[in-house]
């Protein structure tokens, strides 16, 4: 016979599912009532039965239930430890993967400054062993950490690159860095090093480089006078961007007041003129901001360029560096002819070859016409003056050295000229065709120059006047200009502040190439277009004609300029 034994009241009609222990997280479900089946016995004896058994069943559960959870304990201290080492991994690759990205960026700076630093010195005709010190220098010194101040180790330089794309070639140097960096966190995981090296590889290379603009005036204070000027009712079309570093006053875009402290006008296209390009930028102010006008929009008059696209004009603009900076003096190692060949002239009533004997220039007489052509070579001139009949210069580079009674050093303003493939160099009495001194050390140094005679220069653009170009003219092979005076038609030594007028109409001849003067001011009246680029200290265009500048034309002028590759 079956009884039913009674249970606690907070149990009742309960029973836990996995045996005798139960715990706060064990779940009950119902415990079938028992119901006798026979002959019921007294409450007396039921109830002895059940203290018994409660006993019995009390003292039992207390142990299994001691058991149970001594035996839980162990098991979550094992599983903590486990996942310990997880979190902290997971942490590891939070902060130490920080670490060494920044390393890793941090020795990438190191390697590219190194192979810029090692370029820099290429350019500028040091051995590679210069270099090399240079660009271990710039790694290990210039580029420690900031808190720590820990210095990179020496780097590998390579001069030239010894692997990849560029292996072998010359004017190139690579730069390798390996950055030991510690970790923190990670290396509790199995396999990772608590010290790990970061490496970084840099490839810099020495490369002849186009100015970007069409028009660029370097000086920030030309005579108080306005970088760019254009007035008399000309209009300056420029296919390309405009620069002007001149920082004096005016207005802004908007026509708002410039507050920078200067007077005068930085930028200044009058009432009746105007200013067209794809772009404009001065750093000082303008003084009527309507007069600048899209090359777009006047390319193609029925765009909505003006309207969809930002104006062309923006001032309080950064300064743009020279780009023809590091353009080299030109000396006899670069394709300078030394003979020095007089001061030729030409005019209607005769032609004269030079003062010099003997000399290279010559009189051709052309058998049918019994016309006479002066015919005049690559050398240094104390001048040049046409005014009349019929010159060709040959390919080459003609210095303009002036002596001290000589006011002008080229005068060009009529005749029947053609110079192809030249490049005028405007220097001063001092100059020294074997060592380039004393212009090579002009760089950034402004005027006046010390001890020193200069002449200005008139042209009449009605003639043809083409920049040195390899693929079009033969050179003599002695005195063949370098590779970096291609594009060049005009390069003034730079402290030469002597003014450069082109007169007349440009329709009528034939003007191309890279005009640069860095502190002297360009003029140009008249009208016509030049397949140039204008580089000085200011320019100014007058006249009531349009004055074009293709800044896409043939050959633009270049500089080594120091790039990274890789």
């Amino acid at each position: 016979m079956s009884y039913a034994y009674p249970l606690t009241p907070g149990d009742a009609g309960r029973q836990c599912m996995r045996g005798s222990c139960c715990l706060a997280s064990d779940p009950w479900v119902p415990w079938p009532r028992l119901r006798p089946h026979g002959p019921s016995r007294s409450s007396d004896t039921l109830s002895a039965v059940g203290t018994e058994v409660g006993s019995l069943q009390s003292s039992d559960e207390s142990a299994i239930c001691r058991a149970r959870r001594d035996r839980r304990s162990g098991a979550i201290l094992v599983l903590f430890a486990l996942l310990l080492i997880l979190l902290v991994g997971m942490v590891g690759l939070v902060i130490d993967a920080g670490l060494l990205m920044a390393a890793h960026r941090h020795a990438q700076n190191a390697a590219d400054a190194g192979a810029l630093a090692a370029a820099q010195d290429i350019l500028e005709g040091r051995d590679s062993a210069a270099a090399t010190d240079t660009a271990t220098r710039f790694v290990t010194e210039h580029n420690q950490d900031s808190e720590a101040r820990i210095a990179m180790p020496a780097p590998t330089v390579n001069i030239p690159p010894t692997s990849g794309p560029y292996a072998g070639m010359t004017n190139y140097a690579e730069v390798i860095v390996q950055n030991p960096t510690p970790t923190y966190f990670i290396h509790v995981l199995p396999g990772v090093a608590s010290e790990n090296t970061v490496g970084a590889q840099a490839v810099a290379r020495v490369e002849n480089r186009a100015a970007g603009a069409g028009v660029i005036a370097l000086d920030p204070k030309y005579k108080n006078k306005p970088g760019v000027g254009v007035t008399g009712g000309a209009r300056l079309i420029v296919n390309g961007r405009v620069y002007d570093n001149s920082e004096l006053g005016g207005v802004d875009e908007n026509g708002k007041p410039i507050d920078n402290g200067n007077t005068g006008v930085a930028g200044s296209v009058a009432n009746n003129s105007t200013l067209i390009a794809t772009e404009v930028r001065v750093v000082g102010g303008v003084d009527n901001p309507e007069n600048f006008e899209s090359y777009d929009a006047y390319a193609d008059p029925q765009s909505d360029t003006q309207s969809s696209e930002p104006r062309v004009l923006r001032t309080g603009e950064l300064p743009v560096p020279d780009p023809l900076l590091t353009l080299p003096t030109p000396t006899v190692a670069n394709g300078v002819d030394p003979t020095r060949r007089g001061s030729p002239t030409a005019s209607d009533g005769g032609l004269y070859e030079g003062t010099v004997s003997p000399s290279a220039n010559y009189i051709e007489t052309d058998a049918t016409t019994g016309k006479q052509t002066l015919v005049l070579h690559p050398g240094i001139y104390d001048s040049i003056k046409i005014t009349g009949g019929k010159v060709r210069f040959e390919p080459g580079i003609y210095v303009l050295s002036p002596q001290v009674n000589t006011t002008t050093t080229l005068n060009i303003t009529g005749g029947d000229v053609s110079a192809k493939g030249v490049m005028f160099y405007n220097t001063g009495s001092t100059y020294d065709p074997q060592t380039g001194l004393p212009d090579s050390l002009d760089g950034e140094h402004s005027p006046p120059a010390e001890n020193a005679h200069f002449g200005g220069v008139t042209i009449n653009a009605a003639m043809e006047f083409l920049p040195i170009d390899f693929d079009k003219y033969s050179y003599d092979p002695m005195y063949r200009p370098s590779d970096d005076f291609e594009g060049m038609l005009f390069y003034q030594r730079r402290r030469n502040t002597e003014d450069i007028s082109l007169q007349g109409d440009a329709e009528e001849g034939n003007l191309a190439g890279t005009l640069y003067a860095k502190w002297a001011h360009f003029k140009i009246a008249g009208q016509g277009t030049y397949d140039a680029q204008f580089i000085a200290g200011s320019i100014a265009i007058s006249g009531q004609g349009d004055v074009t500048i293709n800044y896409v034309g043939d050959k633009i002028g270049k500089a080594p300029q120091v790039f990274l590759v890789e």
